[in-house]
């Protein structure tokens, strides 16, 4: 089983009661979804191949439904154990230039549902 470093509410490492604390199964693929659609693309120094082309192709003046949808589809099932992404909605609003979605993940393990404001 794999393990990760807990993140807390602001995405900064969990040191409640002064100890790291870990996660793993589903809280585990969650975070790390939750990562991945939150990190720009070329965001990360040390790859800049990692995250989503916000700024490129989906926070743009008219963008592709479709193709915002198989971007986001495309990063969250990259993500380790994620075996596919069999319900998405996605949230635009175009004159704040924003995204929200809430998409179910099929993992190795079970299903997840989750809500991301982007």
């Amino acid at each position: 089983m794999s393990v990760d470093l807990k993140l807390d509410a602001s995405h900064d490492l969990d040191f409640s009661d002064g100890r790291l604390h870990f996660v793993a199964g589903e809280t585990r693929i969650r975070q790390q979804v939750v990562v991945t659609l939150k990190t720009f693309l070329g965001e990360w120094f040390l790859d800049n191949t990692h995250g989503v082309p916000y700024l490129e192709n989906i926070l743009v003046k008219n963008p592709n439904r479709a193709e915002v949808e198989a971007i986001l589809r495309a990063k969250i099932k990259a993500v380790p154990n994620v075996v596919g992404v069999p319900k998405m909605r996605l949230l635009l609003n175009h004159p704040t230039r924003s995204l929200a979605t809430v998409f179910e993940i099929e993992t190795d393990s079970g299903r997840i549902e989750t809500e991301i404001k982007l």
